[in-house]
């Protein structure tokens, strides 16, 4: 199974997102929203830079990335 977005509930009716790996690791939450469908428009949102967005790498040791992350495809300029 691919990675899959979970849509949970938050604090004070609000909703996360949480972005689950295909074996189950949790990779990544997000910040809140206030409703479903901006919880939807962010999962969309999160897409769209999951496809095209560069790494940024600001660790101490970025040198490590930097071979990867300068080959990657880079996204269109708007």
């Amino acid at each position: 199974m691919s990675g899959y977005f979970k849509l949970v509930d938050a604090h004070e009716g609000s909703y996360r997102i949480k972005l689950i790996s295909g074996d189950g690791t949790l990779m990544a939450v997000s910040t809140t929203f206030d409703t479903k469908q901006d919880a939807a428009a962010g999962i969309e949102q999160l897409r769209e830079i999951a496809g095209t967005g560069p790494v940024v790498d600001q660790s101490k040791d970025a040198d490590v990335l930097g071979a990867a992350n300068s080959s990657a495809p880079r996204a269109a300029a708007n």
